[in-house]
């Protein structure tokens, strides 16, 4: 079963008061449209990563979660046009403040719509200070988000995706102006760790560790438009438009710009999880390994074509140097 956490918050909007008068010669005040007590309702919860037997999997990195999430966007539309966007921000009390874009004040928002006609709302992570590279758009009235992944994984943020469409302010399980948000992850993470293996070791390395100086993994697609439709294993996040085009490939660093010693037991990289593009990887995709040996610095290269990465599950990729690809200069 997959573990929902939910955080609530009931949002306080600022009051108005409407005037009128009894003179006949006085211009008429116009009602409010959104009035003070139609207040929104924030609950978040998150389906979590999936190993590849489906089960829950730990944390580790830059992996959002219901309780490291502190901010994403909210859009909402009717009649597949797009209305207004609002920022969202968990505030110091855990409740979620909803502040229209075009706001130059932290003041939570209304209910959108002054009647109870039925809106969507969808919201989607991968922001930096409410500002990154996820943009939200429309096609043929479908919305997705074009989402161009950063190539330096300390730079790189978690993209999740929820929706609730067709609710209404009175029509929400009972309560008032709620919208419930279940974020899906809509990327894979892929962990990475490095080892030589025991043959290497006494043989070829004569009983010393190996220095490896960078770990890349080449050629991966690193842009695609991701929409709110359902993927695969009923996620929110169907992926098109991935790499059509030789700039939308890019060359992963897994490692920092100090070398690393490796040994015979497993050492993870220190990329923590990479956020990828679902995708099955193409021909040019691999894994390069930059090593020295003798003072000289050597390349070694596993082909990685054919690898399959899903939305919403975490992969471990274990890298074993062996005699094979390690020889002396």
């Amino acid at each position: 079963m997959k573990l929902r956490l939910f955080l609530s918050a009931v949002i306080a909007s600022a009051a108005f008061a409407a005037c009128s008068s009894g003179g006949e010669d006085e211009p008429e005040t116009t009602t409010p449209t959104n009035p003070a007590d139609r207040k929104i309702i924030i609950k978040v919860g998150e389906n979590p990563f999936l190993d590849e037997n489906g089960s829950a999997r730990e944390t580790r990195g830059a992996i959002i979660t219901t309780q490291s999430l502190k901010d994403f966007k909210m859009h909402w539309n009717k009649d597949a046009d797009v209305y207004s966007d609002y920022n969202v921000r968990r505030g110091t009390d855990g409740k979620w403040i909803p502040t229209p874009q075009n706001s130059d004040t932290q003041v939570s928002g209304n209910w959108p719509v002054q009647d109870n006609t039925p809106i969507s709302f969808y919201a989607h992570t991968n922001t930096t200070d409410l500002q990154g590279n996820a943009v939200y758009n429309f096609n043929n009235g479908e919305p997705y988000v074009s989402f161009n992944d950063e190539e330096a994984s300390a730079d790189q943020n978690d993209l999740l995706l929820s929706k609730m469409v067709n609710v209404s302010y009175n029509n929400t399980n009972g309560e008032n102006g709620v919208i419930w948000f279940t974020f899906d992850h809509a990327c894979a993470a892929v962990d990475f760790n490095i080892q030589i293996t025991n043959k290497l070791y006494t043989t070829t390395l004569k009983n010393t560790n190996l220095t490896v100086n960078s770990v890349k993994l080449k050629h991966v697609a690193k842009k695609g438009d991701c929409y709110y439709s359902s993927g695969s294993g009923n996620h929110i996040g169907r992926w098109e438009n991935v790499g059509v085009a030789q700039g939308d490939y890019t060359d992963y660093t897994l490692t920092k710009s100090e070398a690393i010693t490796i040994s015979t037991t497993p050492t993870a990289l220190p990329c923590n999880s990479m956020f990828i593009i679902p995708q099955t990887l193409g021909e040019g995709a691999k894994l390069e390994i930059k090593y020295t040996l003798s003072g000289t610095e050597k390349t070694c290269y596993i082909p990685m074509s054919g690898t399959t990465w899903a939305a919403g599950y975490r992969y471990t990729i274990n890298i074993a140097l062996g005699t094979t690809l390690i020889q002396y200069p």
